[in-house]
């Protein structure tokens, strides 16, 4: 995919001479990297030289815009560049997502944003639609990455714009993140599937998005891994909970702008789940406990375990 070593060859080219990627995926280059950057260059000059390939009089960026726009705030002349010949329109884009793969620059949104023209191009080249392999080996990007950003690709324009907004502000200053809307809809699909009475069609499914959007700007929902309890309460079968409770609980905390993840998961299948997950625990227990020879026992592990014996006789004897 990358071009070799024979087709490159390394050169200082006029800045005014190169244009930016139009197939970039990266939108947005926050300030603060660019100054620090720019303030790299001016004492040390550009350390790892750009990539571009020739077209007609210009050259066009592959790899480096950033270094780019700091060289030209310093008003330099030139820059080191590695020039390659020009790729397809397919491995001119794989080139930058295997590029961001090395180096883990880019917002997960940006990603998303340029996905769905991978995909197209990998249609038009072979003639067919891309699986998750395929993409994650054409693009370098992990097949968890690929499926978080067809979530993205999916949500309604206003969202969309909602977190280009957010991107567009420092890291410290992002509340809305791209992982606010992944796990949110994650979890709506859960209760689709689960529940689909719940959520019947798309102009449900906003108005549930628009209340767990306010509940988390007000602080109701206090971190991202509440909204985990939502798929966990539409599960309720698994864990031989009420779904009848689940499914009211779910009811009330999609229409009560001050109900809570946690008042809902409390109130339905908390204690299914706590009971499954120390039926686990007690059977890896027993497991481990039946491996282990008497000799070996020493007095700090008699002395847990008597405390365990006492909390199991009091467990028993409060169900007699």
């Amino acid at each position: 995919m990358i071009a070799s070593k024979a087709d490159v060859y390394l050169q200082d080219i006029p800045i005014d001479k190169i244009d930016r990627n139009p197939e970039n995926p990266r939108l947005y280059f926050r300030q603060r990297e660019l100054d620090e950057l720019t303030d790299s260059i001016r004492r040390h000059g550009v350390q790892v030289p750009i990539a571009v390939y020739k077209e007609r009089s210009k050259y066009i960026l592959i790899d480096g815009e950033r270094r780019w726009r700091c060289s030209l705030k310093l008003n330099k002349k030139t820059i080191p560049a590695l020039i390659q010949e020009k790729p397809d329109a397919l491995t001119n884009l794989v080139l930058m997502f295997n590029i961001h793969a090395l180096r883990e620059q880019w917002d997960l949104f940006t990603i998303s944003l340029k996905l769905p023209r991978v995909i197209e191009l990998f249609s038009i080249k072979q003639g067919y639609v891309p699986n998750e392999r395929e993409l994650s080996e054409e693009t370098g990007l992990s097949r968890s990455v690929i499926r978080r950003c067809k979530i993205l690709m999916g949500l309604p324009p206003h969202h969309i714009d909602t977190i280009k907004a957010e991107l567009q502000k420092p890291k410290s200053d992002q509340r809305l993140s791209e992982d606010f809307f992944i796990e949110m809809e994650r979890s709506l699909i859960t209760v689709s599937r689960s529940m689909p009475e719940i959520i019947p069609d798309e102009v449900h499914r906003e108005r549930i998005r628009q209340t767990l959007l306010h509940k988390y700007q007000k602080g109701i929902i206090k971190n991202l891994v509440d909204l985990r309890k939502i798929a966990r309460m539409a599960r309720a079968s698994n864990v031989e909970a009420d779904i009848d409770k689940a499914r009211t609980e779910l009811n009330r905390l999609f229409h009560e702008p001050n109900y809570s993840i946690d008042d809902a998961y409390r109130k339905s299948v908390s204690e299914a789940y706590i009971e499954r997950d120390v039926k686990s625990h007690i059977e890896s227990l027993i497991e481990n406990l039946n491996s282990i020879e008497i000799t070996e026992l020493d007095e700090t592990l008699i002395g847990l375990l008597k405390d365990l014996e006492g909390i199991v006789n009091g467990i028993l004897r409060g169900r007699v």
